[in-house]
């Protein structure tokens, strides 16, 4: 059964009245630990995978294990990205995962 999870900006919020919401809808299963998130209600579920290691460590807030990421995009220039957030202070920062062709060639 999927639960609603509250992410929330806390980082940077100076003069402002708390955290704040991110915009998207974040849900989560408490019996399998899958994570993901809509942009809009309705609209399509994709799936976060759970950084492990160094990557699960936020660089901006210094919470472990917080990071998630999001699905693989191609940029124009061949380069892959993958949106990382992390779960505990918000922040959402487009990662560098390599060039096409170099995960072409590990898969071959």
């Amino acid at each position: 059964m999927l639960t609603a999870r509250r992410v929330e900006f806390r980082r940077n919020r100076w003069g402002v009245s708390g955290p704040r919401p991110r915009p998207e809808l974040w849900w989560e299963c408490g019996a399998c630990a899958w994570l993901g998130v809509q942009h809009r209600a309705g609209g399509e579920f994709r799936r976060m995978r759970r950084l492990t290691g160094g990557e699960a460590d936020c660089p901006f807030c210094g919470e472990q294990q917080s990071n998630v990421a999001g699905p693989v995009w191609r940029q124009p220039d061949g380069g892959l990205r993958s949106l990382v957030v992390c779960l505990d202070c918000g922040t959402s920062n487009a990662r560098r995962v390599g060039l096409a062709e170099d995960v072409q060639s590990e898969a071959g």
